[in-house]
């Protein structure tokens, strides 16, 4: 019988050897060492051990010093004697803002325009304007133009009426005079016919109903004369020395002027006046729409510029009067503008005026220093209203003497 063949149990050779795990290559042992020492400069930065500031005392570096925002500063929160001591001395750098003279003051629309809306805009920006030039018109200047127009007319009529009034006194009165005289003249007549006939009923020469007729003539002419200087009364001089009717043509005249000029005056609610001299900065709407609540204009006395520097608190002690002052910004070049400290403020307030800085303090307080510029660099400064400047006022060093005091 054959003999069967044996199943062959016996692996590979190469099978037997003990198996080893794959183990990864330098490339990941680099990066798995540059992670962990990157977490420990962030560790190390954030504690900031004992080790870490030996580095640096040994170094002598400063953290942070090397870039231009740094992250990591020392704390310092109790300032040493020389630090304090160097921060009393020299001059005084804040931050401030061009402005105008006076500021910047917003054109509001006038009292009483409700809500007209803008029909002409009579500038633009940069114009210089004087104060009471128009510059709007609102939609409602026709309805005051008419309003005008008939109180205009109404003016004139009552003007004309005044000048009817006195030519019509005049001539009534002269004639009321005339009348008068005649008047006069028939009473003495008929009181000499009423003495004649008096003598001849006397005389017998005359019958006692001849008497009686003459004595009535000359009653009548007696009440025509007293009539006549009645009516002559109403024209003579008042308490106010004018004649009636002429001073109730006067009192309606001045009426009529009145409403004339409140005629005129209401156009000025359809028109948008300068209220000061200077030059447009800004206009903030245009024809058709509604002005804005915060002013339709802007504008400004640019013919003299200064600057409003906020300086810490305790910076002002050291800051006077008619100090010289750089102010400088990169929008300025390489040249700054001069001027000198005009006026301190007195009103202690929050940091307005801030660096373009995340960190920046804007709790700080600060007092306003205002820096009237000279003339060349008012000039140059007229076309950058509101532009971020760095100040720095020159303060006189102190005596030698005075440093130990």
């Amino acid at each position: 019988m054959d003999t069967l063949p044996l199943l062959d149990t016996v692996k590979d050779a190469s099978s037997l050897a003990p198996s080893r795990r794959a183990r990864p290559g330098w490339p990941l042992r680099l990066l798995f060492a540059l992670v962990v020492f990157f977490l420990g400069c962030v560790v190390g930065l954030y504690f900031q051990g004992p080790g870490l500031r030996a580095v640096f005392a040994w170094t002598r570096l400063e953290p942070g010093a090397g870039a231009r925002q740094p992250i990591a500063l020392p704390v310092d929160r109790v300032p040493s004697p020389e630090r304090v001591a160097a921060m009393a001395v020299g001059d005084v750098v804040a931050l401030g803002r061009l402005q105008p003279s006076g500021g910047i003051v917003s054109v509001a629309l006038p009292q009483g325009a409700g809500d007209a809306r803008i029909d002409e805009i009579l500038v633009t920006e940069g114009d210089v304007v004087a104060r009471g030039d128009v510059l709007a018109v609102l939609d409602s200047l026709t309805v005051y133009q008419a309003a005008l127009t008939g109180a205009e007319s109404t003016l004139a009529i009552r003007r004309a009426a005044l000048a009817q009034a006195r030519v019509q006194v005049a001539a009534t009165e002269a004639e009321l005079h005339a009348q008068v005289r005649g008047a006069e003249a028939t009473v003495a007549a008929a009181e000499r016919e009423l003495a004649r006939v008096r003598s001849l009923v006397a005389r017998g020469a005359a019958t006692p109903s001849v008497l009686e007729g003459a004595e009535r003539s000359a009653e009548t002419a007696r009440a025509d004369r007293d009539r006549l200087q009645a009516a002559l009364t109403r024209y003579r001089p008042g308490p106010d020395g004018q004649q009636v009717d002429i001073a109730v043509a006067t009192a309606d005249l001045a009426a009529a002027e009145a409403v004339a000029e409140q005629a005129r005056r209401d156009l000025d609610r359809a028109r948008v006046l300068a209220p000061q001299d200077g030059t447009i900065i800004e206009v903030a709407a245009r024809a058709g729409e509604r002005p804005p609540a915060d002013g339709l204009l802007r504008m400004g006395d640019t013919a003299r510029m200064e600057a409003e520097v906020k300086v810490f608190q305790t910076m002002v002690p050291r800051v006077a009067v008619g100090q010289a002052v750089s102010l400088a910004s990169g929008v300025l070049g390489d040249t700054p503008l001069t001027g000198t400290v005009s006026r301190i403020g007195t009103l202690v307030g929050r940091q307005s005026v801030t660096a373009e800085d995340p960190a920046a303090n804007t709790d700080a307080r600060v007092l306003l220093v205002t820096v009237a510029l000279d003339a060349p660099s008012s000039a140059r400064a007229a076309a950058y209203v509101n532009l971020e400047v760095v100040a720095r006022i020159a303060v006189a060093a102190p005596a030698p003497g005075d440093a130990g005091q």
